[in-house]
């Protein structure tokens, strides 16, 4: 027992080091022109070695995604938790991205990168680590929607999944679109930050019960959102 619990710690360090070391790739070409030659290289590595932790590219790349997803699935959760109001819930859910994309930059791009080559890594073993992150996603926002129904600050006539879903996608494209467009912003002395306040603001708008006293102010500086009724 103690010599195999020994080999596993041994197996988990390394695989540790692998990812580590692959990160740093990744993070700096992508995931198209980086190999796994030059990952076992940088290890000391043979390629059959490699092979032995990751069973191809793509679930060391999804292995590099997977640590991303933790780290917003934890901001995610911490920033709705800190609120009870159910619609400041869901725009402090939205603004965790943000918050993520500030501070993770790297991550965010390799998470956004994955969604372009998900549909050929099904059976990735990573990959399903990968998705039970997205139920998380959907999870956090589905409970903020319920309770904004029952406290009165979210609609209750729409659909709490579908609506968990469009949040949760729609979140990601204002990011997405944020980097894109972001020569178009400066021209109009706009900034990236500008886009992504005003998009979930317009996003906390769709949503608000309009029965509901308190309004919706959009944080500035990458602050969480709060409304007028908030005590903070």
């Amino acid at each position: 027992m103690v010599i195999s619990n020994r080999r596993k710690r041994e197996r988990e360090r390394r695989t540790n080091e692998i990812i580590d070391s692959a990160e740093k790739f990744f993070f700096k070409k992508g995931f198209t022109k980086t190999t796994m030659d030059e990952i076992a290289a940088e290890l000391e590595l043979t390629k059959p070695a490699l092979y032995r932790y990751f069973t191809n590219k793509e679930d060391l790349f999804f292995a590099v995604v997977h640590r991303g997803g933790q780290i917003l699935s934890n901001l995610m959760k911490e920033e709705a938790d800190s609120r009870d109001i159910g619609l400041e819930k869901i725009l402090a859910t939205g603004y965790a991205y943000w918050k993520f994309y500030n501070q993770y930059p790297d991550y965010c791009r390799v998470m956004l990168d994955a969604r372009n080559i998900y549909p050929e890594c099904l059976n990735a073993p990573y990959f399903q680590k990968i998705r039970e992150h997205g139920q998380s996603y959907l999870g956090i926002m589905f409970e903020a929607i319920e309770v904004g129904k029952k406290d009165g600050s979210v609609r209750d006539d729409i659909d709490t999944f579908l609506t968990a879903l469009y949040l949760v996608e729609s979140t990601i494209a204002i990011i997405k679109t944020s980097e894109a467009t972001s020569d178009v912003l400066n021209l109009i002395g706009m900034t990236k930050a500008d886009f992504i306040e005003h998009s979930l603001g317009l996003m906390g708008h769709s949503i608000q019960n309009r029965n509901y006293s308190a309004d919706i102010i959009i944080p500035k500086n990458g602050n969480l959102p709060y409304s007028k009724d908030s005590k903070d």
